[in-house]
């Protein structure tokens, strides 16, 4: 049976896959989200170009969306392993993880699904078209900027754990020669007693 620290490593991965894909998907949407957001010379065609891809991309099909369902579900169970018994010390980040990984999904729900109805529909509530356009272009970047911090906290905990490693075999391998020399090391011979 697999120990603790070997299933830990095994929701690690699970959160580095599922977050990289995740980014994988809403990158792809920058093609049109920098020219609406960052673009000095930004036109109309571009907020329509836009425009039709989030209309295009609420016909996606339930199976495609029901697989990017599943691989953030996969992360959210890494993210749950890892917190299961998490190392005292670097709970905060652990926990930290889970919180921008959910803010992520909330933020998708919320504000980049929302959007992409409204796209459809026509309905941008008390904002106009463009400006809808831009909010769910940034809500996108948003959404990446938080899966990047989940993968910033993921390195940093490895590295935490990589180094405190590093500096317990140092310090048992001093331990052992220390250990080794005084075994090596003559004992003095009791001096005789003196009649």
């Amino acid at each position: 049976m697999l120990a603790y620290k070997e299933i830990s490593t095994i929701g690690t991965g699970l959160i580095l896959v599922a977050t990289s894909f995740i980014m994988g998907v809403f990158y792809a949407n920058q093609a049109y989200d920098f020219h609406v957001l960052f673009n000095p010379q930004v036109a109309q065609s571009h907020f329509d170009n836009s425009l039709r891809h989030y209309q295009t991309l609420a016909d996606t099909p339930g199976a495609v969306l029901g697989g990017l369902a599943f691989v953030t579900f996969v992360g959210l169970v890494g993210c749950l392993i890892r917190i299961y018994k998490p190392n005292p010390d670097l709970q905060t980040f652990e926990y930290a993880s889970v919180v921008m990984y959910v803010i992520g999904i909330c933020l998708f729900i919320t504000n980049i699904k929302t959007g992409v109805e409204s796209a459809v529909s026509g309905n941008w509530g008390e904002v106009t078209q463009n400006q809808g356009v831009a909010v769910i272009g940034s809500s996108n970047i948003i959404l990446l900027l938080v899966f990047i911090g989940v993968l910033v906290l993921q390195a940093g905990l490895w590295y935490s754990n990589w180094e405190y490693q590093v500096r317990l075999d140092k310090f048992l391998a001093e331990e052992a020669a220390a250990n080794k020399a005084e075994e090596t090391q003559p004992k003095d011979k009791e001096p005789k007693k003196q009649k």
